[in-house]
């Protein structure tokens, strides 16, 4: 179940860390929104009967950092180009 919650959630944090960085708003903003994400995450899977502690490592935290912070994340770069203003159907 916490993959499962980690999967799904990781892929919503990182579009809006991308409206983030799209927005301007700097590092600390971005990283406050994807601790926040993973607090949220692991209290969503933890409710759903998941073990917190699966996202403690690769396959949560570590998948979650690489999508929200990776050049080559498909949604952390749609959230970039929806914070600068494009429209979703144009992306």
């Amino acid at each position: 179940v916490g993959l499962e919650v980690a999967g799904a959630v990781k892929n919503i944090i990182a579009i809006a860390a991308g409206i983030s960085e799209g927005l301007g708003l700097g590092t600390n903003a971005m990283a406050a929104l994807v601790t926040r994400g993973c607090s949220e995450m692991r209290r969503l899977a933890e409710e759903k009967g998941g073990n917190s502690v699966t996202l403690s490592g690769l396959s949560g935290v570590g998948d979650t950092f690489l999508t929200c912070f990776g050049p080559l994340s498909r949604n952390r770069t749609v959230g970039v180009r929806l914070g600068s203003g494009e429209d979703l159907k144009d992306i």
